[in-house]
């Protein structure tokens, strides 16, 4: 990387790596360090958030932490494509052995008995996939635990967690739990709520569209929160997806999260936990984070940077006295 960056002229020092915890903190309270961003754990990117703000000179800390990712199946949209609807899902939430951090880690899904065989029925089987490394896969069956154990949850698909040979990357194959309605789920929503980081999700099977809202209504910030509509449901659910847009940076129809796309439209971010600010950390828009603005007032024209030189000697689309100036 360094290589390819000298010889395209880039300045020295543009890439490093530094591995280890012990490492990352040590560069963190580093004073030549205006800045950093973070993708990780809650508990772990809290914590380096708090080692920021601490600094004798605190330094904006952009930390992408935790996202359950809810998706509501409307009644209409499981009656016109139910089967679809179970495949893409399964495909989803395991892709990547479940470790994209917009996994959609929760279905809402319209009480139905054979849409819930038919979500068994694709998961069921399928391989057992790589985790990124031992540390993940120990707190994925941590967390596997904590979520079979919770009083609502019914075990639908039982994955397995498979620790390989040293050296090797452990695996693990998809696991799906149930709850049988959203008043059960709230009763343990602050375990629920928490992300589970691999291959697992949780159905919640609901009765009325105000239950499916009363889970929204829960929930703290998420990456993403999708709807799967019908051709009727049109402005009914005007009110929910207003809920949305107050929870989640990104709200979808008719997709899946786990496909971000590196646009000037993306926002990959949420209010917290999902992230800690409200700003981007995927396509253009994400370098504004490690930017500062300045402003030139009244400057002699010698001493303006190029790019703010009247002739415009670098050929650059501008806005000026608030209007779009062609290159």
């Amino acid at each position: 990387m360094r290589e390819a960056l000298a010889e395209a002229g880039a300045p020295p020092g543009v890439f490093a790596l530094f591995t280890g915890r012990e490492a990352g903190v040590t560069v963190l309270r580093d004073p030549r360090v205006k800045g950093a961003a973070f993708t990780g754990s809650v508990r772990g990117g809290r914590a380096l958030f708090d080692i920021a703000a601490a600094r004798p000179r605190p330094i904006p800390f952009y930390g992408e932490l935790g996202s359950v990712n809810p998706v509501v199946v409307t009644r209409a949209a499981l009656a016109e494509r139910r089967d679809r609807i179970a495949a893409e899902f399964a495909a989803s939430y395991t892709l990547g052995s479940g470790q994209f951090c917009t996994k959609p880690g929760i279905l809402l899904l319209p009480r139905d008995a054979d849409a819930l065989q038919a979500l068994a029925d694709r998961v069921r089987g399928a391989a057992a996939l790589p985790m990124l490394s031992p540390q993940i896969a120990a707190g994925y069956r941590r967390r596997l635990e904590e979520v079979a154990a919770a009083g609502a949850t019914h075990l639908l698909v039982d994955g397995t967690t498979a620790t390989t040979d040293p050296g090797e990357r452990p695996q693990a194959s998809p696991s799906l739990f149930t709850v049988t309605s959203v008043e059960t789920f709230l009763a343990d929503a602050d375990n629920l709520l928490e992300e589970c980081f691999g291959p697992s999700a949780v159905v919640v099977q609901y009765d009325t569209e105000e239950e499916a809202a009363a889970l929204l209504e829960r929930l703290e910030g998420s990456l993403t929160i999708t709807f799967h509509t019908g051709a009727d449901d049109g402005a009914r659910l005007e009110a929910m997806v207003e809920l949305a847009q107050a929870r989640a940076g990104r709200v979808l129809f008719n997709g899946w999260p786990t496909g971000v796309a590196v646009t000037l439209a993306q926002q990959h971010g949420g209010p917290y936990p999902a992230a800690t600010t409200a700003t981007t950390s995927v396509g253009p828009h994400a370098v504004d984070r490690f930017l500062r603005p300045v402003v030139y007032q009244d400057a002699p024209a010698e001493l303006l940077p190029l790019a703010l030189r009247e002739d415009n000697p670098l050929r650059l689309r501008r806005t000026v006295d608030g209007k779009a100036e062609p290159a």
